[in-house]
């Protein structure tokens, strides 16, 4: 009897040891630079990689830097931009053919960040005019990143007045939308599958979204009674009609309009950057989460994106691809 009871303990053992989800197997992406890379963020464009970020040379001065499926991007300021040259770019999305990005530079007597946006035109990433006070001023808080749909591109961001975005049909033209609920904050912007986008982030009552447009702003007020315990939601992501959202050591999906846990990671680290692959969540926090499972990396992540089973990673300097499977 003895015997027996050991060896199901044995077996039970190794089919737990079985179940456990192997080390990914990463592969290194090289991508041709003059200088150091930095990278900021990755995107799937309509079955291409992009990868963007920026080029810092040895005296410390730095560039826009894009690359698709590895090869470089032409990027071309503004005759007269003094700090389009001198950008890192944050954030790239892309919809429809179209690619459109954002990015900054420390500048100014204090140091604060000036913004700009770039679109993907004629095989080079051209600068788009805009007003100072269109990203700047002082109403302004901060610029995050840039979302893509079939009615063109929105940017989340904050402003004194709360929160905030701006919204392109063409990539060109962004044109400034405030909340105007003092106390709230946008942390990332999606399109709905309606063609509605939908802005989440926070506000002084937990987690918050709001259903946005240049139109005006309308709160998506169920995610309050759902997310009470959770600060705010800081990233999210598309997934067929639903959106997948992270922040904060939980992740949410919204099916119908109503919001509901799905997943967990450990840490309350802010919550980077997000992708879906092969039906689960892929995190970038401090660590890598997929699904409920924390998973190795190369080094640090800083940003995520997927296409069906493959994940692409960003770190500071590097760009690795690996296969994800349930």
């Amino acid at each position: 009897m003895k015997r027996s009871v050991s060896f199901t303990l044995v077996v039970l053992l190794l089919a737990a040891c079985s179940n456990r989800p192997q080390d990914l197997a990463w592969t290194r992406i090289d991508l041709p630079a003059d200088g150091a890379v930095v990278l900021s963020d990755v995107a799937d464009c309509d079955g291409h990689w992009w990868a963007a970020g920026g080029i810092k040379a040895a005296d410390g001065s730095t560039r826009p830097a894009a690359w698709s499926d590895g090869a470089a991007v032409t990027f071309t300021p503004l005759p007269s931009s003094y700090y389009g040259p001198r950008q890192v770019i944050k954030s790239v999305a892309c919809a429809g053919g179209r690619v459109a990005m954002v990015g900054a530079t420390p500048g100014g007597a204090h140091g604060n960040p000036r913004v700009s946006t770039w679109r993907f035109e004629g095989g080079r990433m051209a600068e788009n005019a805009a007003p100072f006070e269109t990203y700047g001023g002082d109403e302004a808080i901060d610029v995050g990143p840039i979302a893509a749909g079939p009615a063109g591109f929105a940017i989340a961001g904050n402003r004194t007045s709360g929160a905030a975005a701006w919204f392109s049909p063409d990539g060109k033209t962004f044109t400034l939308s405030e909340s105007g609920t003092a106390g709230t904050v946008a942390r990332d912007v999606v399109p709905l599958a309606d063609g509605r986008w939908l802005v989440v982030g926070g506000a002084a009552t937990g987690a918050a979204a709001w259903i946005a447009g240049p139109g005006g702003w309308s709160p998506d007020g169920k995610v309050a009674v759902d997310t009470s315990d959770l600060t705010e939601l800081q990233r999210a992501v598309r997934d067929g009609d639903d959106v997948v959202a992270a922040g904060l050591g939980k992740v949410w999906r919204r099916h119908n309009g109503a919001w509901t846990v799905t997943g967990a990671f450990v840490g309350g680290s802010d919550v980077r950057d997000l992708a879906v692959a092969d039906g689960q969540s892929v995190v970038v926090a401090e660590r890598l989460w997929i699904g409920d499972e924390r998973r190795s990396t190369p080094a640090e992540p800083v940003a995520v994106a997927a296409r069906g089973t493959t994940v692409l990673l960003a770190t500071d300097d590097s760009l690795w691809q690996t296969t994800v499977h349930r």
